[in-house]
């Protein structure tokens, strides 16, 4: 394995743990070991042993590749592949966990809001068919009144029209101009 420059981490692995994680899964794919030496990974995904790596060639498929070595100073996305899956999982789903609780607060804020304003509209949909029932009322009132003033009137214009002579006036009613 080429020794970390100054600027690279120490090996993660002295064994099989990570950071007191035992991993029984862990060992160089070469050799088989899983104690006391310093790991790399290679770009062809296979885990080496200080011992077992060569210049730049995988010692387990015999591709060119490169090495990376296994430490804390990996990035994320690499740290990742030596984690406990079940904490992983663990983490991942508490982190799912507060995304869908925040969601759901949201959607219960929207549906309040829009129950509210439902019942704000039923409530004044009522009051404004309760107002236009009472105009209607009204107008149906007034419509009555104005057909039997307008009957009435008819029969007094009808009358009005008629001769003199076919009003059957009797002499009493008659004025003369004095």
């Amino acid at each position: 394995m080429v020794k970390p420059g100054p600027n690279e981490a120490e090996p993660l692995f002295c064994g099989a743990s990570l950071r007191g994680i035992h991993m029984d899964w862990f060992h160089c794919n070469k050799c088989f070991t899983r104690r006391g030496a310093s790991f790399a990974v290679t770009s062809c995904g296979h885990i080496c042993c200080e011992s077992c790596i060569t210049s730049k060639q995988c010692s387990v498929c015999g591709s060119d590749c490169r090495y990376l070595p296994i430490t804390d100073k990996m990035k994320p996305q690499e740290k990742v592949f030596f984690k406990d899956p079940v904490k992983l999982m663990e983490s991942r789903l508490a982190h799912i966990l507060q995304i869908a609780l925040f969601q759901q607060k949201q959607m219960e804020r929207i549906a309040m809001h829009l129950k509210h304003k439902s019942v704000e509209l039923e409530r004044r949909l009522k009051e404004v068919t309760e107002q236009g029932d009472r105009q209607l009322s009204e107008l149906e009132r007034e419509n009555g009144v104005l057909k039997k003033q307008l009957l009435e009137l008819k029969r007094e214009n009808a009358k009005l029209k008629k001769p003199l002579s076919q009003r059957r006036v009797s002499p009493g009613q008659l004025q003369t101009d004095g």
